[in-house]
């Protein structure tokens, strides 16, 4: 399973409205567009200056899947909405080798 991250920082006069609109639209893509497995979307809670406004975190079944959904009008459609706000962007796309890591428990 190919894991898809994206990273965005957004400029500084971008609504929460907007950030909302394109997060519904996002998670619409999910049951819209076949190659889609998996949508998930986290805000930014500290606002440190490091820090990413928002991430995506997707699911493909291939490199090939993920190729389809970047062509995809529906996902241009959003990036075509999104990318006016957009101050910078980062991804990261690997398919998951290491086991996660289990939590640490107390005895």
């Amino acid at each position: 399973m190919l894991q898809h991250y994206v990273f965005l920082k957004y400029q500084t006069d971008t609504t929460d409205a907007h950030i909302q609109a394109f997060s519904e639209k996002m998670l619409a893509l999910q049951h819209s567009i076949e190659e889609v497995q998996h949508v998930e979307i986290g805000i930014d809670e500290l606002h440190d200056e490091r820090s990413w406004d928002l991430m995506l975190i997707m699911q493909f079944e291939s490199m090939t899947a993920l190729r389809a959904y970047q062509i995809h009008p529906e996902h241009i459609a959003a990036i075509e909405f999104n990318s006016p706000q957009v101050a910078n962007v980062g991804s990261l796309d690997f398919n998951r080798t290491y086991p996660s890591a289990n939590p640490r428990t107390t005895e």
